[in-house]
């Protein structure tokens, strides 16, 4: 990877989301967003991005935040992978997400890096999609003609590429409680690199009625198809099943065919089905325990 020095470019400050926005809007395809800035910096110096402008988040108190209502959590673009971690919030009715921000980068990464720009960047093996694919996390998209909400799987276009317009901005994730009678889990393979970067990256959510029946399912993977994505096939498979020895292995199986993986793509899809198949199980054990 061959870094140089950043091409020149105007440094912007809003105060207030509104005035961010209007920057956006009036330097519309010459701008780009920043609040962590840890993928952004590391783009523009690999000359895959050369921005005019760059408009820093970072001066807007009101967009970090971490509310929960008992029905809905809200997490603002300002929330860092470090802030997720730690939260009492998170760990306590959200953990997926918690492991799933533990597994992003180092420690440095974690404390600069925010949910909101993990998800922007769109990489194929971002580590919080998934588990937020699994959580059933939807987006709100801004712009000065107003806003739009949609489910996370359909913000993803492709390697790095989202639906994301040019004078929008993600300005809250949005993520419904987990039922009584569910659990998520969050695992991950990382490569052993210089950054670790994840191999195979698993959020589930598993729900089961009193009788061990599976009520509902979601899947999401990252790092093995060209953008994160929603294992639909596998959620439909689960549906309606009581849980048995072999379903989850099954699942595990089911997975590994809806993956698309553009490099080692036998051992990603071998690593796919241990990983859902361990994830699933260990869902079901913490809905147990809960019993």
């Amino acid at each position: 990877m061959v870094l140089s020095r950043l091409k020149e470019f105007k440094y912007l400050e809003p105060s207030t989301l509104s005035e961010a926005l209007s920057m956006l809007d009036q330097y519309r395809g010459r701008a780009k967003v920043i609040a962590g800035g840890t993928d952004l910096i590391i783009q523009m110096k690999q000359k895959r991005v050369i921005p005019e402008y760059i408009i820093n988040l970072k001066r807007i108190p009101q967009l970090d935040y971490i509310e929960f209502d008992g029905k809905l959590l809200r997490i603002g673009p300002l929330v860092t992978h470090a802030a997720i971690a730690d939260s009492p919030i998170i760990k306590r009715d959200f953990d997926l997400l918690s492991d799933a921000s533990l597994a992003v980068g180092v420690v440095q990464t974690r404390n600069r890096g925010t949910v909101a720009g993990n998800i922007c960047n769109a990489s194929p093996s971002a580590d919080t999609p998934p588990a937020l694919i699994a959580l059933g996390a939807r987006l709100k998209l801004v712009s000065l003609k107003g806003e739009r909400i949609i489910n996370i799987e359909e913000f993803f276009k492709g390697p790095f590429e989202t639906v994301l317009e040019e004078n929008e901005i993600l300005s809250e994730i949005q993520v419904p409680s987990i039922p009584p009678n569910g659990e998520g889990v969050y695992m991950w393979l990382p490569k052993i690199t210089a950054v670790d970067e994840t191999l195979v990256g698993v959020g589930v959510l598993l729900v089961v009625d009193s009788d061990g029946i599976c009520m509902e399912s979601r899947v999401g993977l990252c790092s093995v198809a060209p953008h994160p994505i929603r294992a639909y096939k596998t959620e439909e498979f689960l549906k309606g099943k009581r849980i048995e020895d072999t379903l989850f292995k099954r699942a595990g199986e089911i997975a590994s065919e809806e993956a698309s993986p553009r490099s080692r793509e036998e051992y990603r899809r071998e690593m796919i089905k241990v990983f859902v198949s361990r994830a699933l199980e260990q869902a079901f054990r913490k809905i147990k325990l809960k019993c």
